[in-house]
């Protein structure tokens, strides 16, 4: 039996979530956080830097749908990066919706942008574990 490792990632402008998980547990984990470059192109050192720590067989990506499944900006930015995930690291993607995901994730972190403790990069590893799990949980 072959074990085959996911990554997930929540894509956004200023940051992405990165999340694990494999065949064999089928158990989403959020690794890390990766803060883009400040003049908002991808960090993509970073993120080659998490690919070489962790080979994925399959990039699970969210796709942030509006609430009656429309596409938005954020849909084509998403779409884009998935585009060149699979262009730079030959690595097949799928896109999961995400709709609700950072909801969810601040939810279970207890937090929400407001509050002054809030580390939005936990919220952001922790939506790209939501977005993997909800994968593994419908394949």
């Amino acid at each position: 039996m072959t074990i085959e490792t996911y990554l997930g990632f929540d894509v956004g402008t200023k940051r992405t979530g990165v999340a694990i998980a494999n065949s064999l547990t089928a158990q989403a984990n959020g690794i890390d956080t990766v803060r883009h470059n400040k003049d908002g192109s991808t960090n993509w050192n970073a993120i080659k830097s998490i690919i070489n720590k962790h080979p994925a067989d399959l990039f699970v990506i969210g796709l942030p749908l509006d609430k009656e499944g429309g596409e938005q900006e954020m849909t084509f930015i998403a779409r884009s990066f998935g585009r060149k995930m699979s262009e730079k690291f030959g690595v097949d993607v799928v896109f999961v919706d995400e709709y609700l995901s950072s909801s969810e994730a601040k939810n279970q972190l207890k937090w929400h942008y407001a509050h002054s403790n809030a580390n939005r990069g936990d919220v952001d590893m922790r939506s790209a574990q939501l977005i993997l799990q909800t994968w593994l949980n419908e394949s």
